[in-house]
């Protein structure tokens, strides 16, 4: 089986964006443009993929090599045809009954309270641009196996509660779900959601595993342990970029992220970036062992995962497309002149010259669903 490179930086504990702007540069609006959602969804177009498994092999390996397509592969390369047995094995179970094959993937927390990232509370169009690669997926499974498969979307705004995100926030966000998953086109009868909130209910005792795993996970930071070691330094790099900021001045902030500055004005916020970002660690991974213990395969019994964090044991795929290196939440879309698709930080949209502000008709979020490079 051959298979595409990858150049994009990878973790396999986290998705890893893009560097932060160091110099606040926010969009330059020149323009704005009130759209209603067939017009909206007529733009995605532009970011949509064919994925054309190959005509030969067993059914297993050609859904197998549905994941291999470089429109789909994120990731080490060398991942899927190590462990071929293993996944031509775990689709086995699917289609030797002829059940749709289940997939499930962790996304939609909620925006990122980060102004350096963006200024939107609901949904965009980046998720839209997320759900129809998803379902491009979906649909070159539906090539190979006539049952087809199912996604269900592990709606993970329970992390807020581990990263000190307002309530409010991630309301707004859920909110607004339902509407941009209508608006992407994709079929709600192959792509759906659940909320991991009934953790709390599901996970036995939860509340004081959290805290537990939390703990322990501190103490094997402390001596050393060589695997929370390399977690968290990947982990904490990202989350840095994720500690809740909104009330600071970005310009300020732009230059408080930027390690080449050091005025006295930028201590305070460093050291609370700095502190803020140590605790999430503990707690974001403590959450996720608490998911993968057993709680996954009550919702989803013998569900493949999807991840934008390659590891051996999962497929990983390209969440947006391979242009962009910022997930849908952490970011704000651009339309750009031929077409292309790219969600990039919002402050650092100047450097783009003049853009239109895309709106959604009836929109109770404010801000721009999109934007659109004119200059």
């Amino acid at each position: 089986m051959t298979v595409p490179t990858t150049s994009t930086p990878t973790s396999p504990y986290i998705y890893v964006n893009a560097q932060l702007p160091t110099v606040w540069a926010p969009p330059v609006v020149t323009d704005r443009a009130e759209l209603d959602p067939a017009e909206l969804h007529g733009l995605l177009a532009g970011n949509d993929v064919t994925i054309t498994p190959p005509s030969a092999g067993s059914v297993e390996e050609r859904l197998l090599a549905v994941f291999t397509d470089p429109e789909v592969l994120f990731g080490d390369p060398d991942f899927i045809p190590a462990h071929t047995a293993e996944w031509i094995e775990r689709f086995s179970r699917f289609t030797a009954v002829g059940e749709p094959i289940e997939f499930v993937t962790m996304a939609f927390p909620y925006k990122v309270p980060n102004p350096l990232k963006t200024d939107r509370r609901a949904p965009d169009l980046g998720e839209a641009l997320m759900l129809r690669r998803f379902q491009a997926v979906l649909d070159a499974v539906g090539q190979v196996y006539r049952p087809g498969a199912r996604l269900t979307i592990l709606e993970e705004g329970i992390l807020g509660r581990c990263q000190g995100v307002d309530p409010r926030r991630i309301a707004a966000y859920r909110v607004g779900i339902d509407a941009i998953t209508e608006l992407s086109g994709v079929d709600r009868d192959r792509v759906g959601f659940h909320s991991l909130d009934d953790m709390a209910e599901l996970v036995p005792n939860f509340e004081a595993r959290w805290i537990f795993e939390q703990e322990r996970l501190r103490e094997l930071w402390d001596t050393g342990d060589p695997v929370v070691r390399a977690a968290y330094a990947t982990t904490n790099a990202a989350q840095r970029t994720s500690v809740p900021t909104w009330d600071y001045d970005p310009a300020v902030l732009a230059r408080a992220y930027d390690p080449d500055q050091t005025g006295s004005e930028l201590r305070y916020a460093r050291d609370y970036i700095d502190k803020v970002s140590h605790r999430q660690f503990f707690a974001y991974r403590a959450a996720l062992g608490l998911r993968d213990a057993g709680y996954l395969e009550q919702i989803a019994p013998g569900a493949l995962k999807l991840t934008v964090s390659p590891k051996p044991e999962n497929l990983a795929v390209v969440p947006v497309n391979r242009v962009s290196r910022v997930l849908p939440y952490h970011g704000v879309p651009v339309l750009f002149p031929d077409g292309r698709w790219e969600v990039r930080y919002l402050g650092g949209l100047g450097e783009l010259g003049p853009v239109q502000a895309l709106h959604l008709a009836a929109d109770p979020d404010p801000a721009p669903i999109g934007y659109r490079v004119t200059g």
